[in-house]
């Protein structure tokens, strides 16, 4: 019998915190987590799959810890401290609980089987409680009219067909199954680009001065901003 066990060593954390499963869900109404503290990571972002070993677009939302943004390791966990360990280890998530290093077996049994949480389905546990301070029915309508006018699937695809997209990474779904882009093609991508980050810098702006939205809420209602998204492939929105 094996006397491996976990150390405690904090490397987890501090390469990247887990994204959330479906049994997750009642963290936040518990006050484990704070929705602050949640990243929507939409369908169609450039995420690793350890399995090919590249970088592909997710078939998927996730929901991820945000990270610290320090240099060298930006998606450090934010409930990790230095010299005391994780800030929330008796109600951590259920990836940090199957996580084991000399180990990974249960977690990637967990990955390929279990099912991701998602925004619509956090807001779902959390219809009957106080914590957030926006009505959950907003936060819906608002995910749902963000997500059908800047998909960002969409807009990484388009950055993908004209030929903006991480080193290493699979080719895009969405992109130049017909040949290369024409120059009218090329400027029509560029102009709906350039559409729907202003879109979406605009729509964020309204959630926070109209629909009185806190701004730190942001990044998990609407995941991070197209901009951003654009920059990490190497194109700047203008």
């Amino acid at each position: 019998m094996s006397d491996l066990s976990c150390r405690r060593c904090g490397q987890c954390c501090l390469r990247g915190g887990p994204t959330l499963m479906r049994e997750d869900a009642p963290l936040p109404a518990q006050g484990a987590l704070s929705l602050e503290a949640l990243v929507c990571l939409r369908a169609g972002e450039w995420a690793r799959d350890d399995a090919l070993g590249v970088l592909r677009p997710l078939d998927g939302e996730l929901l991820k810890l945000a990270g610290t943004g320090e240099s060298g390791h930006p998606w450090r966990c934010l409930y990790y401290r230095d010299g005391a360990g994780c800030g929330i280890y008796d109600r951590r998530p259920a990836q940090c609980r199957v996580l084991f290093c000399a180990d990974t077996a249960p977690l990637e049994d967990m990955l390929a089987h279990g099912q991701s949480l998602d925004r619509r389905a956090v807001l779902e546990a959390l219809a009957d409680e106080t914590v957030l301070p926006v009505a959950p029915s907003l936060c819906l309508e608002l995910i749902t009219a963000h997500d059908e006018a800047c998909p960002a699937g969409r807009a990484l695809a388009l950055a993908s067909a004209l030929g903006f997209r991480p080193r290493g990474a699979a080719a895009a779904g969405e992109s130049t199954a017909s040949g290369p882009l024409t120059g009218d093609e090329k400027e029509a991508a560029r102009v709906e680009l350039a559409e729907m980050a202003r879109y979406d810098a605009v729509f964020r702006e309204l959630c926070v001065t109209r629909g009185r939205v806190p701004a730190p809420l942001l990044p998990f209602l609407l995941g991070r901003p197209l901009a951003a998204l654009l920059a990490e492939v190497g194109l700047r929105a203008v």
